[in-house]
């Protein structure tokens, strides 16, 4: 295996070698850190998402006055 690199064609095929497992790596990495930026996106979406609901709900007024408050919508 040793003197087959040493042949013009075994130079070619190491570097070929060489060349694939680098780019597969920079593949690799970068589609890891593109998930992981995804991820990382949807919980910030579900966190803001989360506390605009519980801000929502600590607005409501639920004192036994505020329930009877009209709300503009006509109902029967």
């Amino acid at each position: 295996m040793i003197a087959f690199l040493f042949t013009p064609i075994g130079r070619y095929v190491a570097i070929g070698i060489i060349v694939f497992m680098a780019a597969s790596g920079a593949y690799w990495k970068i589609r890891a850190d593109a998930v992981a930026e995804i991820e990382a996106a949807a919980t910030a979406d579900a966190i803001r998402r989360m506390e605009n609901a519980v801000r929502a709900g600590d607005a409501i007024d639920v004192s036994p006055d505020g329930l009877l408050k009209s709300d503009g919508h006509k109902r029967d």
